[in-house]
């Protein structure tokens, strides 16, 4: 683990320290809390317990959790101001699975947890199973798209029909298979899972569902299909099971991925006509790395592509110059006719560091961030000196690095006069260049989240003391941050189509510890939500 990268479970407990006056104001607001006193349009007065609670990839104010509270259990969905339960179990109507015909009186009566999150358009998904609960033995799990007004069946288990893979007679999702799926926008879905040919053998089958039709099958481990194959040289495939986590999905339903093939390693887009390779290994062409070496070629460890604009993609790959040389690692940007580098040591420097004589010594590749034109990531560099520090960088596509904190050095890349940066949490970068952070700065070790802007100095926009606004049933009033955390550590992947804390508007959803109403979920939206996120929104 990346002692600077810290998981953000850990800081659950802490208290902050930071003084309110460090803190310029931005308006957060509260939308759900476990204290019933917390009163939200839609929410029951009741205490409440819930979890999976994320914010849309695309922001707008869209929140969903999972609640578990008795007699309100299910997927509850926020937007507008209000919440609103769209799943629940033992029930018909349009909380129920919405099946028809024989199955009409069909209710959920299981659910899996870590589902809820919501395409770009606000349409969510989630896994569950439904049948007749007086016959609970022939009960079976699928997966469900809520279109914002009702629940549809989009996928099912053990069936070769149009809620099968697509795949055609006797193909079917395997019994007892572990979902993955994804939102889309315009109500589509990306299906992750296996399957189970004719024969009984069984393989990973990535699949889009789109409204109103059957499912189409993307991608197919093992087989030679061209619609389903690598197509980097005849006969090849996909020899290598994958997750969602390999995977990126962009509000125009573009599909990207790092995939090992028969043939090689490289970055697929998949899910748009057969799949097609933007990089791969042992390739000295378009598919090779663009560092103006008619040798180079890619050698491995390809990291998951971070989304850009529509048809863009970032990610760490290894490559050699020449065949004499040694394998490095490099930040490239596809842009769909070549792989350009972003970042790496050459001779030249022109994708070094740009900070004294600094080379780097090692990318922390984990970290990689992406939105619109910028991605942003944490490195170490040697320096003449023999310094190894280790910052944060962000690089506009097509220009050069530029470095933006570094960690325990006070001074021009430090938080502000006097203190230095010790660790980071979470982060996110928006399409403007702009970072969130969540980090403890030293001394005294102060934990707060901060806007490192372009241009500006960094400064926080959340700490303890800090004051938020709570609805309650006599008006909205103010209450003290005694601590606040995030459910996820790491980059807020909003690019590539994860909920998380952080939305492409530059919305931010915050848990936060609350001196008298407790464990309330705090957010914040920009008031001009377009491209520049944050400028002319929280600065005003």
């Amino acid at each position: 683990m990346n002692p600077r990268l810290v998981p953000l479970g850990l800081a659950i407990s802490l208290v902050l320290a930071a003084p309110c006056a460090l803190a310029q104001t931005v308006p957060w607001r509260a939308v759900i809390g476990t204290n019933s006193s917390v009163v939200v349009p839609g929410l029951p007065s009741v205490a409440r317990s819930y979890g999976d609670v994320v914010l849309s990839d695309a922001g707008g104010g869209r929140v969903g959790v999972r609640m578990s509270s008795s007699n309100y259990a299910g997927y509850w969905a926020y937007k507008q101001g209000a919440w609103a339960q769209y799943m629940k179990e033992g029930v018909t109507g349009v909380l129920g699975p919405g099946r028809s015909g024989g199955e009409a009186a069909h209710v959920f009566l299981d659910y899996s947890s870590g589902f809820g999150a919501a395409g770009f358009d606000g349409q969510r998904v989630f896994v569950a199973k439904a049948g007749n609960p007086a016959d609970t033995v022939n009960a079976t799990w699928g997966v469900w798209r809520w279109d914002q007004q009702k629940n549809v069946e989009i996928a099912r288990v053990l069936t070769d029909g149009t809620l099968g893979p697509g795949m055609g007679l006797d193909w079917t999702y395997a019994a007892g298979v572990s979902f993955g799926v994804r939102a889309m926008s315009g109500g589509r879905a990306l299906i992750n899972a296996d399957v189970t040919s004719p024969t009984s053998q069984v393989n990973r089958l990535l699949v889009q569902s789109l409204p109103g039709a059957a499912n189409q099958p993307c991608m197919l481990r093992n087989s030679t299909s061209r619609d389903l194959a690598p197509n980097l040289v005849a006969g090849d495939t996909f020899d290598t099971a994958w997750d969602f986590n390999a995977l990126a999905v962009t509000p125009g339903n573009r599909v990207y991925g790092a995939f090992s093939a028969s043939s090689g390693d490289g970055i697929w887009e998949v899910c748009n006509g057969a799949p097609r390779a933007r990089a791969a290994t042992g390739r000295t062409d378009a598919l090779g790395p663009d560092i103006g070496v008619a040798t180079a070629q890619f050698t491995s460890s390809f990291t998951t592509p971070r989304p850009g604009n529509e048809g863009n993609v970032y990610f760490f790959a290894n490559f050699r110059p020449t065949s004499g040389d040694s394998s490095r690692a490099g930040l490239f940007w596809n842009d769909g006719a070549s792989n350009r580098a972003l970042a790496m040591n050459d001779a030249s420097g022109t994708w070094g560091p740009h900070w004294l004589d600094a080379t780097w010594s090692s990318f922390d590749t984990g970290s990689l961030m992406s939105a619109g034109e910028w991605s942003a990531f944490t490195a170490t560099v040697r320096t003449g000196d023999g310094g190894t520090p280790e910052g944060l960088w962000r690089v506009q596509a097509g220009g050069t690095p530029e470095l933006v904190a570094l960690f325990d050095l006070p001074g021009s890349y430090g938080p502000e006069s006097g203190r230095s940066w010790s660790s980071f949490y979470a982060r996110a970068i928006l399409s403007n260049g702009d970072i969130i952070v969540s980090a403890y700065t030293n001394p005294n070790s102060e934990y707060a989240l901060w806007l490192l802007k372009r241009g500006a100095a960094p400064r926080r926009i959340l700490a303890a003391g800090q004051s938020v606004s709570i609805p309650t049933s006599s008006g909205i009033v103010a209450d003290t941050v005694s601590s606040f955390s995030f459910d996820d550590s790491g980059p807020a992947l909003y690019g590539a189509g994860v909920d998380s804390w952080a939305g492409a508007d530059g919305s931010v959803l915050v848990q936060v510890n609350a001196a008298t109403y407790g464990n309330v979920r705090v957010m914040a939206i920009p008031s001009n939500p377009v491209d520049l996120i944050f400028r002319n929104g929280y600065d005003g």
